[in-house]
C-alpha cells in the first residue's frame, strides 16, 4: 500500500472517530450548529472513503465528480455550522442553491482530478482557503476563549497543511510522487482533527452553560413576576391586603429599632356605589385605578399604598409623626383632581389617619384611622 494511501486511511479513521464523538455530543447538547458539523464530517469521511476506494471503483469521471462534491459539501456544512453558532438563522430552502456551484466546481475539476489519482489540487486548495476562513470566523465568534482559540489555530494549521499539499500536487501531478514528508500529511490532518474535536467540545460546553444561565435567569424572572402578581391587586396594581401582613410586621420591627413613629391613612371613595350604579362598573373601575395612581403619586417612595378592599385604600407611612400624617390626610382629601376621559364624574375622598403607639396592637391603630375616616364622611367634608 502506498504511503499516502495509508496516511489517508489513518486520517479517515480519525475522521470517523470525530464523527462518532459529534453524534454522541449532539445527543446531550441539541445544538443546530453541531448537526451541521455532523453533516460536514459525514461528507468528509465519505469523500476520503471514495478516494481511497478509487482503484476499486474505477477512476471514471463520475466517481471523481462525486468525490470532489463530497469534499466541497464538507466545507459548505462547516460554514453553515459556524453561521448557526453565531446565532444567525439558516437560509432554509435557499441554502440548497449552494448545490449548483458545488456541482459545477466538482464537474470542472473532474478532468484534472483524473490525472492526479482522483485528487484535484484545486479542490485541496479550495479546502485550504475554507479552513483559513473558518479559523478567522471562529476567532471572532462569541464563546469560550479557549475553545475559540483552539479551533482558530487548528483550522489555520489545517489550511496551511492543505495549501502545502495542494501546491505539491500542482507540481508533481501524482500523489505517489510527492516528497516522503508530504505523503504523511494524513497523519497531520488526523491530529489536527483531534484538536478540532477538543475545541468544539469546549465551545459547545461554554454555549450550553450560557444557555443554562439564560434559562435560569428566565426562570428567576418568571418566579419574580409570579410573586409580584401574588402581592398585587389585579385591577389597580397596588399591593393587596394579603401582602399588608408581611409589610406591617417588618415595619413595626423597623420602627421599634429606630425609635420612629409609624402612621397609617385610610381613604374611602365617596358615593362610589352611586357611581357604579349610575355610570356602570367600567367607569367605577376607571375611578379606582385613577385613585390608585393619585395616591401613589402623592406619597414618598418609602411609603406603601394598598387596596384595602372595594373602594377603600390604605397608605402606610413609615417614620411619620402625627402632625405630618394629619396634614397628609387633609392634603389627599382636598387635592383630588378631575378624572380625564370620564365625563360628569368628580369623586372625592374621605381620609382618616392614626399614628401607632409602641406596644399597642396595630388593629387599634387601624380602628382609630377608620373611625376618623367615617367621621369625615359623616360630616360631608374632605378634611380631617
Amino acid at each position: 500500500m502506498p504511503v499516502y494511501k495509508f496516511s489517508l486511511l489513518i486520517q479517515a479513521a480519525g475522521t470517523g472517530l470525530l464523527l462518532i464523538l459529534f453524534v454522541l455530543v449532539y445527543q446531550k447538547i441539541r445544538l443546530r450548529a453541531l448537526l451541521e458539523w455532523i453533516a460536514s464530517w459525514v461528507c468528509l469521511l465519505s469523500g476520503l472513503t471514495a478516494f481511497w476506494l478509487t482503484p476499486f471503483l474505477g477512476n471514471g469521471r463520475n466517481v471523481v465528480i462525486v468525490t470532489h462534491g463530497l469534499f466541497l459539501a464538507h466545507a459548505l456544512f462547516l460554514f453553515r455550522g459556524i453561521r448557526r453558532l453565531r446565532g444567525k438563522k439558516a437560509s432554509g430552502a435557499a441554502g440548497l442553491l449552494w448545490v449548483v456551484p458545488i456541482a459545477g466546481l466538482a464537474w470542472l475539476t473532474a478532468n484534472e482530478g483524473r490525472t492526479a489519482a482522483g485528487y484535484s489540487a484545486f479542490v485541496v486548495l479550495i479546502l485550504a482557503a475554507a479552513y483559513v476562513t473558518a479559523a478567522v470566523s471562529f476567532a471572532i465568534t462569541p464563546g469560550s476563549t479557549v475553545g475559540r482559540l483552539l479551533l482558530a489555530v487548528s483550522f489555520l494549521l489545517w489550511g496551511v497543511e492543505q495549501a502545502v499539499v495542494g501546491t505539491a500536487i500542482l507540481r508533481f501531478r501524482d500523489l505517489s510522487r510527492l516528497p516522503a514528508s508530504l505523503q504523511y500529511a494524513g497523519f497531520a490532518a488526523m491530529l489536527i482533527e483531534m484538536m478540532v474535536a477538543v475545541g468544539v467540545i469546549l465551545l459547545l460546553f461554554e454555549s450550553s452553560q450560557t444557555r443554562l444561565a439564560s434559562e435560569m435567569e428566565r426562570l428567576r424572572q418568571s418566579d419574580q413576576l409570579l410573586r409580584e402578581k401574588s402581592v398585587r391587586d389585579s385591577l389597580t396594581g397596588l399591593y393587596n391586603r394579603g401582602y399588608f401582613n408581611d409589610v406591617i410586621r417588618r415595619e413595626l420591627v423597623s420602627a421599634r429599632l429606630a425609635g420612629a413613629r409609624l402612621s397609617v391613612l385610610l381613604a374611602d371613595v365617596d358615593r362610589f356605589k352611586q357611581i357604579n350604579d349610575k355610570m356602570g362598573h367600567a367607569v367605577g373601575d376607571d375611578v379606582l385605578k385613577f385613585v390608585a395612581n393619585y395616591l401613589t403619586s402623592c406619597v414618598r417612595e418609602s411609603d406603601f399604598v394598598f387596596r384595602w378592599g372595594g373602594d377603600e385604600f390604605l397608605v402606610l407611612l413609615p417614620r411619620t409623626e402625627e402632625a405630618v400624617a394629619a396634614q397628609k390626610a387633609e392634603e389627599l382629601g382636598r387635592r383630588l383632581p378631575h378624572i380625564p376621559g370620564v365625563e360628569r364624574v368628580q369623586p372625592s375622598l374621605s381620609v382618616g389617619w392614626a399614628t401607632h403607639n409602641q406596644g399597642a396592637d396595630f388593629s387599634v391603630t387601624l380602628a382609630e384611622a377608620d373611625a376618623r375616616m367615617y367621621e369625615v364622611k359623616l360630616k360631608g367634608r374632605q378634611r380631617v
